[in-house]
């Protein structure tokens, strides 16, 4: 299997975690795009910074494309901020899967684009099969504060979210999307979810710190 362009989360995933208790204070979300892609104090960005500008371009369109509706986007955006990302009433997940692209092609416009890494081995029947089980055994007991149609946000609806995932949009994707649900929300991971992550971290390539950010959610570790 080929290497990822980085050891650590990328694409949507990645962006989720800057959507902390403070983010409004980047301004807008598109703002937020462009403090996650900033390249800082380099005089321009480089090509790891194109690559996962290319990873979250790819992220946001295969959700705006997959089968989950509006609704289910909104949950698992709000689960994947921990809560901290509130949706105003009129706006739907596409409207915002559509600022977030916005700003992140804005970015590309200005320092180009990569390819997005691929592998056939990263979306077969069998990582579809493997993610169902591992989703089926987590722990997703979203906290009682959730600001979004809380009596909706069950564990069991956002099971059916990450399934559609999978099967619709990508296995990776629903993989990072439940690592990141999990770990914006302190969710305790069982030994046997642990073990099984694992394998499908190492059947997609994913770098080393992907998972090892979530150890100290595992039992018994």
């Amino acid at each position: 299997m080929p290497e990822r362009f980085s050891e650590f989360d990328f694409g949507v995933t990645g962006l989720a975690a800057l959507f902390h208790e403070d983010w409004s204070h980047f301004g807008a979300p598109e703002d937020v795009v462009a403090a996650y892609l900033s390249p800082g104090d380099e005089p321009c960005a480089g090509e790891l910074l194109r690559k996962e500008a290319a990873a979250l371009e790819s992220d946001l369109t295969a959700l705006g494309d997959s089968g989950l509706d509006d609704r289910q986007i909104r949950m698992l955006w709000t689960a994947a901020t921990g809560g901290n990302f509130r949706f105003r009433d009129t706006e739907s997940g596409r409207d915002l899967l559509l600022l977030l692209n916005m700003g992140c092609r804005g970015w590309q416009q200005l320092h180009g684009v990569a390819s997005v890494d691929t592998n056939p081995g990263w979306n077969t029947e069998s990582l579809v099969h493997d993610l169902g089980q591992a989703v089926a055994g987590a722990e997703l007991d979203l906290p009682d504060y959730y600001p979004l149609d809380r009596q909706e946000m069950d564990s069991m609806e956002l099971r059916k979210c990450l399934l559609i995932c999978s099967r619709t949009a990508s296995v990776e994707l629903a993989f990072r999307l439940l690592l990141r649900i999990q770990l914006a929300n302190f969710m305790p991971i069982h030994q046997k979810s642990w073990a099984a992550y694992q394998r499908i971290s190492r059947s997609l390539s994913l770098g080393e710190y992907v998972l090892s950010g979530l150890d100290f959610l595992v039992e018994g570790q």
